[in-house]
């Protein structure tokens, strides 16, 4: 009697072990078009979940219940421990599990539907998770456990990849523990001084860190990273932003956990007083009206024709102004460069001024940043970047009666001895169509930093 199977010929006992080595060298596995995950029916919310708990109890569920939510915190920077956080509309919680890596199974963005059956809720420190057992060997302090590896297959299903979470954004100040686990964002804070420019845990010896980050119109929270993080031993940002990451606790302890670096975006200005620091401040006060600008430490160089500055006062306002009217002269190219900047020991710097422009015919103003400049006479031989400003133009028949202001111009990518410069470049041939004698005024210029 002939077998119900296939016999193996040779040449398919051969074959087999090559296509299995295709596939398993393939490391990315496509989901099949149109896939939409395991056909689970899910039928409570996190939110529901988290109510069944009582504050200091430990509840098991008893019942045939299923969750789901996106994975919105793993593993893989290992600020992490051996859980993952997920988030469904309506709330988030962390899931204890017994195992490493889980980033490879369940990862950021992944569904991940839990069949609730035999799982426990319990706290650590007020902050509610849930788990696979209760360690009750201390009858004092029981502890949650993690759901075993062995039994992952039990308990959790993943379903689709790439499910993206936007960050809610709160204050600090309405953060409850209907927050918990959830993927926050918050926004014009900054760490606290004394938190600045540190590693964001103690790799050396091992411990995790609490650092205080503030906000601006008030409240605080704790940045906690543990010694393990991948980040641990980056240091904090000086500067004002946002930072996203998951809300926890820890007793009466509000502490935010980022995932990565990257989740913190902090590149402006700090809000607190003693944060900034003013590192050029010009506005021509000191000047003499009618005169070629002369100021300590500024250099003020023609390339093209013989043409400068000159100090200006109008309604006790002081300025600088310059145009290529009158001259007689092909080229006009002036330069007025400011003093060395030392951007070594502050961060965040940004740049304004302000402009005034009149009879606009095409003549430029511009501002650049160079940090080769060797504050000789020859400053078109360094290599300057031209920064994007807003600079005064389109007065056509007469002086623009308001100042235009720079906008705040980023400086933060220089570092070390960084100079600024200001060029105007006109002409004044015979020929009337081929004129750049448009007129700039400049003042109020300012680069602060943290």
């Amino acid at each position: 009697m002939k077998s119900p199977y296939h016999q193996l010929t040779g040449t398919t006992l051969l074959l087999a072990p090559m296509v299995l080595l295709v596939i398993f060298c393939n490391k990315k596995w496509d989901e099949p078009s149109g896939f939409t995950g395991p056909q689970i029916s899910v039928t409570m919310t996190i939110k529901e979940l988290r109510e069944l708990h009582a504050p200091g109890g430990f509840e098991q569920i008893t019942s045939e219940q299923v969750i789901a939510g996106i994975v919105v915190a793993d593993d893989s920077k290992d600020n992490f421990y051996k859980s993952v956080v997920i988030q469904d509309s309506t709330a988030g919680i962390t899931i204890k599990m017994d195992g490493y890596s889980l980033y490879n199974t369940f990862p950021e963005g992944s569904k991940l539907f839990i069949r609730l059956r035999g799982l426990w809720l319990g706290e650590y420190g007020k902050m509610l998770q849930l788990g696979g057992s209760v360690n009750r060997k201390n009858p004092t302090s029981p502890e949650l456990g993690g759901i075993p590896q062995a039994l992952f297959s039990r308990y959790l299903v993943r379903g689709q990849l790439q499910q993206t979470v936007t960050p809610k954004t709160v204050r600090i100040d309405e953060l409850s523990d209907a927050w918990q686990s959830q993927l926050i964002r918050l926004e014009q804070v900054e760490f606290a001084a004394s938190d600045t420019g540190r590693p964001y845990a103690d790799v050396l010896n091992k411990q995790p860190v609490n650092h205080v980050l503030k906000a601006c119109g008030g409240g605080s929270i704790y940045v906690r990273t543990s010694p393990y993080a991948k980040f641990a031993a980056l240091h904090t940002p000086r500067g004002n932003g946002s930072i996203t990451g998951i809300y926890t606790v820890y007793k009466t302890e509000k502490q935010l956990l980022i995932r990565d670096t990257g989740d913190v975006q902090m590149n402006e200005l700090r809000c607190t007083g003693n944060g900034t620091r003013t590192l050029l401040s010009e506005n021509f006060g000191s000047q003499v009206a009618d005169t070629v600008v002369q100021l300590p430490g500024w250099k003020q160089i023609t390339e093209a024709g013989d043409k400068k500055f000159i100090a200006k006062k109008t309604g006790g306002k002081t300025y600088a102004e310059l145009s290529a009217f009158a001259t007689g002269q092909p080229q006009v190219t002036t330069w007025l460069i400011s003093p060395p900047l030392n951007f070594s020991s502050s961060s965040n710097e940004q740049l304004q001024f302000k402009t005034r422009d009149g009879y606009d015919n095409g003549a430029t103003l511009q501002v650049l940043a160079s940090t080769n400049y060797d504050g000789g006479n020859s400053p078109w031989k360094a290599k300057w970047t031209v920064l994007s400003a807003q600079v005064a133009k389109g007065s056509v028949t007469n002086i623009a009666a308001g100042w235009v202001s720079s906008g705040n111009i980023s400086l933060r990518s220089y570092r070390g001895q960084v100079y600024i410069a200001f060029r105007y470049e006109g002409a004044d041939p015979p020929q009337t169509a081929l004129k750049r004698t448009t007129l700039f005024q400049l003042s109020d210029i300012t680069v602060v930093g943290n």
